[in-house]
């Protein structure tokens, strides 16, 4: 997800770098990306659109790229290199062109490009995942998109119990993205790879 300062101007902070990513460089009008970039986790589907991003991959782009800290102190660029680095990739993240600066972050409330940021750890199956509340003073967009609800038991409607990260992330937001890849029937069989229902989510 891009979210800029106003209608039309290029977006300065991108959530998430799935291969979606590739197409935020036809929103920067031929310019570089010049921003942050908040991965949620590093599930494929979050992270494998960074070597195919244009508009980061340049010599005047500035990006700087931040991601949940882990428990074993293990660092972002390190970390990014597993998957992205031969034999799976011909360069490492240190390969991308411009200036790219990688680091961790832990929950709480810090600032990136004139919005105010509120990181929060939501329950995911397979590695730490944050949430995220993002606020420029005028609105709030909840980014939530991988929550196991389940995972602290059924809750009042059987679809997982309501999480208290998650529900301070979203209370009162202006829009909310939120995990919602599966139906309430499906959840007995498929909970278990760490996603909310539908149903759950609104």
């Amino acid at each position: 997800m891009a979210v800029s300062h106003s209608a039309g101007s290029p977006p300065v902070l991108l959530l998430d770098a799935g291969t979606g990513l590739a197409n935020v460089t036809g929103l920067l009008g031929g310019e570089p990306f010049t921003g942050t970039m908040l991965l949620t986790h590093l599930h494929w589907d979050h992270s494998l659109g960074l070597p195919f991003f244009l508009g980061g991959d340049r010599d005047d782009a500035r990006v700087t790229l931040l991601l949940p800290d882990q428990e074993d102190g293990t660092g972002a660029e390190e970390l990014l290199a597993q998957v992205m680095s031969p034999p799976f990739f011909p360069i490492p993240p240190a390969g991308l062109r411009g200036d790219w600066r990688f680091g961790s972050i832990s929950p709480g409330q810090f600032k990136a490009e004139g919005f105010t940021v509120e990181a929060r750890e939501i329950p995911h199956k397979g590695g730490r995942t944050f949430g995220y509340r993002v606020s420029d003073g005028r609105g709030v967009l909840a980014y939530i998109t991988d929550h196991c609800p389940t995972a602290y038991g059924p809750g009042p409607d059987g679809l997982g119990e309501y999480h208290p990260d998650a529900m301070a992330l979203a209370d009162g937001a202006d829009l909310l993205v939120h995990d919602a890849q599966l139906l309430a029937e499906e959840l007995p069989a498929e909970a278990a790879f760490g996603h909310a229902a539908a149903e759950y989510a609104v």
